[in-house]
């Protein structure tokens, strides 16, 4: 009995020690990363791929903690490799391991790429512990730079594990790129961006001079509103990029915090204002309000701020720059309204936009943050501030064309006798009517497919069923329904819907004639009135209809759509029956034809008009 025992308390111990030993093979297997293989020549080499982070939400860890476990298992990999974890108050750990295979000690330079974060702390096995953020001067860093950087050396053959912990006091942006380089290739990469950064500022400056001078001779407030935008926009780009902490604001912690959001704010409402007062959108009131409102919403950003809401400033600052994105929406409307002035307009703010539509998308994590993304925005600005002094340039061609053309106007009036005033006034008529007939006809169409719209399809219906009844000939009407019409705008979307609502209608066009009237009902429900027409010879033209309908592909992109639709036809007695008793007749047998499977074409039963009417009523 005593060695049966001893037998089982052996194998007992020998299972737990093999247990043992695969938990710390697992572990050691889930805390391995990638190396990061160095050179002697890095330029901006991402790390992203081999970075593994852990996200700090209560600002609790120590590097002792994070360096042991359970914390030092818990550091995963970058998700999808994106860097951006869009507006945060967490705290972040970062963690890389750097390998130097050369014969002789390598010093890299490790950059944080994002120079807005409060506290940036590096820290290596055995090294001094280097801090940096905005909330520490330039001069006190490791590397006196806009953003923060810790020089590290790798000895010969060995390996360098570094630990970097970034955080905020109030939430901010969370980008945590880190980027490799060789000291020789910064300090090349740093002039090339100065220079860019300095081009930028030169252009900007040149800009505001110009349009000063321009707008000290016209008095025109539009150029006071753009120079301030520009000026606005030349401190955004400052406060975004480090360089006005550098050289402008160092040491106040409050404003190098508040600058970003401040300048971000003010370029983005005196683009605004520039806006209303170019395009001179008070003569549309929604528009007008519309624009006003985006006001609304930098006060909003301003007061959370101030109320210790940073998180929910940026992101209503976010909100207001995606808003001006519709910018060039406006500018079309106002060139349509007969402004060809501004046409530079929506050419210069369509760059803005784009540059904009890079800048949220980046500051949300939705692409990644590089040279192209970073540098979009103020090469935007830079064309937009061109093309927009032309659009200046051009409305001042645009008023003095148009105070010549009435000065020419008042003169030929004056010039003009009798009889040349009477022949102006007969061609203004002409004029008058021809342009009253056009708005007729825009009242008549729907503005979607082109067709007749409800009311414009029931008055011509109405004259032609008065027709056929004073000549006695036969009369059909067709009603149409597209089927499951809502469910391609739901999982397609309305853009999607619209195009396909287009096409089928484009198509059935084509297969009526140029007598019959064709007009939209509803959303997706249409009406196809035929004069000469009798029951069975609708029919048939339905099934034709309904058959070409099937065969119908919808391209939009990549995604092909194809649509059927349901038919109730209705021969109308012309004798006894209204337009409106015997569509609800055909009515009735569409939704027979839908209750039938769809796709199918029905025929109104011979009821009486009494019923007919009651059909109607239930629809």
């Amino acid at each position: 009995m005593d060695h049966q025992c001893w037998a089982d308390h052996s194998c007992g111990f020998a299972a737990r020690l093999v247990v043992l030993l695969l938990v710390l093979l697992i572990s050691t297997f889930c805390q391995a990363q990638p190396l990061i293989h160095l050179s002697s020549s890095m330029a901006d080499v991402s790390t992203g791929m081999s970075v593994r982070y852990l996200e700090d939400a209560d600002h609790a860890y120590t590097l002792e903690q994070v360096r042991r476990e359970p914390q030092a298992s818990r550091f995963a990999p970058l998700p999808d490799g994106k860097s951006n974890f869009g507006v945060s108050g967490s705290g972040f750990w970062l963690r890389i391991d750097l390998k130097n295979s050369g014969d002789e000690p390598l010093v890299s330079l490790l950059e944080v790429v994002h120079p807005h974060w409060d506290h940036v702390t590096f820290y290596t096995d055995g090294g001094a512990v280097q801090s940096g953020g905005d909330h520490l001067p330039i001069a006190n860093r490791a590397v006196a730079a806009e953003s923060n950087l810790y020089p590290v050396t790798t000895p010969s053959g060995g390996v360098q594990r570094v630990w970097v912990h970034l955080s905020y006091n109030q939430p901010g942006l969370a980008e945590t790129k880190l980027s490799l380089w060789t000291p020789d290739e910064f300090a090349q990469h740093y002039a090339k961006r100065y220079f860019l950064i300095g081009s930028f500022i030169g252009m900007g400056v040149l800009v505001v001079f110009y349009n000063l001078l321009i707008g000290y001779s016209t008095r025109m407030p539009e150029y006071i509103w753009y120079t301030l935008y520009i000026m606005a926009a030349m401190m955004a780009l400052l406060a975004n990029t480090g360089l006005g902490y550098r050289y402008l604001w160092q040491g106040s912690t409050e404003f190098v915090d508040l600058a970003p959001i401040l300048f971000s704010l003010l370029t983005l409402v005196l683009a605004t204002q520039f806006t209303r007062s170019f395009l001179n959108t008070r003569g549309s009131q929604n528009i007008d309000r519309l624009l006003q409102s985006l006001f609304v919403f930098a006060a909003l950003a301003m007061l959370c701020y101030l109320f210790g809401e940073r998180g929910y400033a940026l992101k209503l600052t976010l909100l207001y720059a995606l808003a001006t994105v519709l910018f060039p929406l406006i500018g079309i409307w106002r060139y349509k309204k007969g402004r060809s002035d501004a046409r530079f307009y929506v050419l210069g703010w369509s760059v803005w936009s784009l540059a904009m539509l890079i800048a949220v998308t980046r500051n949300v994590g939705l692409i990644p943050a590089d040279f192209v993304t970073n540098f979009s925005p103020p090469l935007g600005f830079c064309i937009e501030g061109v093309l927009l002094s032309l659009a200046l340039a051009d409305r001042i061609n645009y008023l003095k064309q148009q105070k010549e053309a009435a000065e020419l106007l008042h003169i030929t009036h004056l010039q003009q006798e009798q009889e040349e005033l009477e022949r102006l006034v007969s061609e203004r008529t002409a004029a008058l009517e021809q342009a009253m007939k056009q708005a007729e006809l825009l009242a008549q169409t729907d503005s979607l497919t082109g067709v007749l719209n409800r009311r414009a399809f029931y008055e011509l219906g109405e004259k032609e069923l008065e027709r056929a009844r004073r000549y006695q000939t036969p009369l059909a009407v067709v009603m149409i329904d597209l089927d499951m019409f809502k469910q391609i705008n739901d999982n397609h979307g309305h853009a999607t819907g619209d195009r396909v609502l287009i096409a089928a209608i484009n198509l059935l066009q084509t297969l009526t004639r140029s007598a019959d009237l064709f007009g939209r009902i509803g959303g997706e429900e249409f009406a196809l009135l035929m004069p000469q027409t009798h029951l069975h010879e609708a029919a048939e033209l339905a099934e034709r209809l309904r058959a070409a309908l099937e065969g119908l592909e919808v391209c939009v992109a990549a995604l092909t759509v194809r649509v059927t639709a349901s038919f109730g036809v209705a021969a109308i007695d012309v004798s006894n029956e209204s337009l409106a008793e015997a569509m609800g007749r055909s009515d009735e047998a569409l939704y027979r034809a839908k209750a039938h499977g769809r796709n199918c074409v029905e025929l109104a039963s011979a009821a009486t008009i009494k019923n007919a009417a009651l059909s109607q009523t239930r629809t």
